[in-house]
């Protein structure tokens, strides 16, 4: 067929770069390839970059990875490849001759696309988890903060409180005090986190340069003398119209916020930035039909892999956080050995030598597996931390629904995440689930147990976080629909 690609890469973020990089060279630049992604310009949420025609203030402190990007970007334009940015793929469907076909929605139409081989390096997006005044405005999350700054060179306040665990809510924090806010609080909610760290000391080795990076974001903070409160978070925003304040409070070692005056504590804020880490992006790998497993370490669905990124269906591969939350350097790594076992399915490049360059890469990627397991152990939220939300926090805040219509639903005798969504509309709203459903599970596990409280203290592997996707997965206009859709084919854009 004169219209199929070798080769279609969904994401242009650390692993879709790398995965078209490593094609072009294991195919020696004879695959016929595309690139897509929903961003005007390459890069993802790592190397965000602004919109072509917009300048951002000069705020170069916080972009510590600038000449990194910049050196991805020159190799991958370097591939002959076609390249469909501000493209969102709303659907993937199987091809009877061997390949698949994704459904597009470019700039000014709908597109179909058919290739032999998909690489899948969608990401992921926030984890958030619901508490009193989590809808106010000046509420949100870490990535969305990061989006304002990057791309616009916007500070979401101009005093705020950051809350959240991991390595990227101390990135944000400090990229707030460098671009010159006033950070009322960093509450970084991970309890017990030096213990724990302990028992993972082999994992940080050879990490030199991400502990210097965050030894430079913990100085800088403390530079600005930000309020630093370890093994604490925001439980509530506080405002009438827009945030006045947040209310913090202590966690004990499960996560559980504790009791008594001596362990809340109040910071006036216009801005609040949470940030729990992330969710995989897995809504195009499940209309694929790919098979799934649920990861207690993460608390998140992810697609099942063989070694070489491959998915349980055939021509289509899975790569960076939208296979599980790793970072960017593990999602590089990924999205080479995707790019190479494809160009070896596809018939571009000799069996045996491309073996030996996905072989070449083994080290690096246990390396870089066994520290994002570090973080995943250090700093997923456990399930006590989502007692947070009262009966009358709003879960799903596309649909409105509160955390007692969830729990009416168990009661009811919803099983299923599916069921759930049924009977409350939690999940049906623009984002189809992706901020809700994983504090709808929680719910329902908490929900299993006999009564709401104490939630359970494992994660429930029967339950899982996401309901059935369905096309479209991003909403398309009637006035889109009516229109003939048009076919992509390789050099003609």
């Amino acid at each position: 067929m004169s219209d199929l690609f070798d080769l279609a890469i969904v994401g242009a973020g650390p692993a879709g770069l790398a995965a078209l990089i490593a094609a072009a060279e294991a195919s020696d630049g004879r695959a016929r390839m595309a690139i897509i992604d929903s961003r005007p310009q390459p890069g993802g949420q790592y190397y965000l970059q602004p919109p072509p025609d917009f300048q951002p203030p000069a705020r170069e402190s916080f972009l510590h990875h600038r000449a990194e990007a910049q050196a991805w970007f020159a190799r991958a334009s370097a591939c002959d490849a076609d390249w469909l940015l501000d493209t969102d793929v709303w659907g993937i469907t199987r091809l009877d001759d061997a390949g698949w076909q994704l459904h597009l929605r470019g700039r000014d139409a709908l597109r179909c696309l058919s290739a032999r081989g998909v690489i899948l390096a969608v990401g992921a997006y926030d984890r958030p988890i619901p508490f009193p005044g989590w809808t106010l405005p000046g509420v949100m999350t870490a990535g969305a903060a990061q989006n304002l700054l990057k791309s616009q060179g916007l500070l979401p306040g101009r005093s705020i409180v950051v809350s959240g665990s991991g390595p990227l809510a101390l990135a944000v924090a400090a990229n707030m005090a460098e671009a010159g806010a006033r950070v009322a609080a960093f509450l970084h909610a991970a309890p017990r986190l030096i213990r724990r760290s302990l028992r993972h000391l082999p994992a940080l080795w050879g990490q030199w340069a991400r502990l210097r990076e965050g030894h430079h974001y913990w100085r800088v903070l403390r530079r600005a003398r930000v309020p630093i409160r370890l093994g604490w978070a925001a439980a509530a925003a506080h405002g009438e119209g827009e945030l006045r304040a947040v209310r913090a409070v202590r966690l004990g070692p499960d996560w559980r916020p504790l009791p008594g005056a001596q362990n809340t504590e109040t910071f006036e804020a216009d801005a609040l930035i949470v940030g729990y880490g992330f969710t995989p992006a897995v809504q195009l790998s499940r209309l694929a039909g790919c098979r799934h497993v649920f990861d207690p370490r993460s608390g998140n669905d992810a697609p099942a892999r063989e070694a070489d990124m491959a998915s349980s269906q055939p021509g289509l591969w899975i790569a960076g956080d939208g296979a599980g939350i790793g970072g960017a350097a593990l999602a590089q790594i990924e999205g080479q050995i995707a790019g190479i076992a494809a160009m070896r399915d596809v018939g571009y490049a000799q069996r045996e030598r491309a073996e030996a360059q996905i072989g070449r890469l083994r080290g690096a990627l246990r390396r870089e597996q066994r520290f994002a397991a570090l973080l995943a152990a250090l700093f997923t939220p456990g399930p006590a931390f989502y007692t947070l939300a009262q009966d009358d926090t709003l879960m799903c805040r596309c649909e409105n629904v509160p955390r007692s219509a969830l729990v009416a639903a168990a009661q009811d005798g919803a099983q299923t995440i599916n069921e759930v969504k049924g009977l409350t509309r939690a999940g049906m709203g623009l984002c189809q689930g992706r901020m809700c459903a994983e504090a709808v599970a929680q719910v329902m596990r908490a929900a299993r147990q006999s009564g709401y409280s104490p939630p359970p203290a494992a994660l429930d592997p029967d339950l899982s976080p996401a309901a059935t996707p369905r096309a479209p997965l991003w909403p398309l206009t009637l006035d889109e629909l009516r229109r003939p859709v048009e076919t992509v084919e390789p050099g003609r854009r």
